[in-house]
């Protein structure tokens, strides 16, 4: 049994599980305990179907391996960090290397998340997804809800239909339908374009099932560029 721990966010934890679950499908024999907060374990299970890891909460064992970016401060020593792609991929050797297993992420579409879960539904189609969750890391100092809430109102008054995930006033809101970040990353699926900062809900927007159907990515962060998905655009100011 293998344990890892990350005391982060739930964007940090569900990049991990989506490279637990690659481990996995590729080394079918070893099993996981993944340790994090509590608040994050009922949007991180859909992640752990079929494959044999658990999440648990942070009373973490000595042996358990960190599992965040940070650690040993490899990611702010890193001349790539500004690029996620490319981070990513030395990350994870750098984590395969620590777990003693092969690294299974080897090209950025490795990187892309694959779950069953991600396409259990169906839903309406939307003209645009708005990420306008805050963001809890500090990747878009200039955040500013009323810009979104501005942004709802133009597209919907161009007789658009618009959904964002946290709640404007102008339209329907994830939150307010109580979807998870799977159900938003399975929503990804029914929308034309998506807009937002690159918090929790926007990872799983970046799956295996929407790369030719989504038309347009625009992604405000500061942080490392996430040149991840198909016709993506990062800014940095909103």
């Amino acid at each position: 049994m293998i344990h890892t721990y990350n005391e982060y966010h739930l964007g940090d934890n569900l990049i991990h599980l989506h490279y637990l679950r690659m481990v996995c499908k590729q080394e079918p024999h070893l099993e996981f305990v993944h340790h994090c907060n509590p608040q994050y374990h009922s949007q991180l299970e859909p992640l752990c179907e079929g494959v044999a890891i658990q999440i648990q909460d942070l009373s973490i064992p000595p042996k358990a391996h960190n599992a965040w970016i940070g650690y040993k401060n490899f990611f702010y020593h890193h001349g790539a960090r500004r690029d996620w792609v490319a981070f990513h991929l030395s990350w994870y050797d750098y984590l395969s290397d620590r777990l003693e297993v092969s690294n299974p992420i080897a090209c950025k579409e490795d990187l892309l998340f694959e779950y069953p879960a991600l396409r259990a539904r169906e839903y309406p189609h939307f003209d645009w997804l708005i990420v306008n969750s805050p963001p809890q890391s500090g990747q878009l100092p200039d955040y500013n809800q009323a810009w979104f809430i501005d942004k709802a109102k133009e597209l919907c008054n161009q007789g658009l239909k618009v959904i964002t995930t946290y709640p404007t006033g102008v339209c329907e809101s994830t939150l307010e339908r109580k979807m998870t970040v799977t159900d938003i990353g399975n929503l990804s699926l029914y929308v034309d374009n998506i807009l937002g900062v690159d918090t929790g809900p926007m990872w799983t927007t970046h799956n295996i099932y929407n790369q030719d159907t989504v038309s347009k990515r625009i992604i405000y962060t500061t942080a490392a560029k996430p040149y991840l998905s198909k016709n993506t655009v990062v800014l940095e100011k909103l």
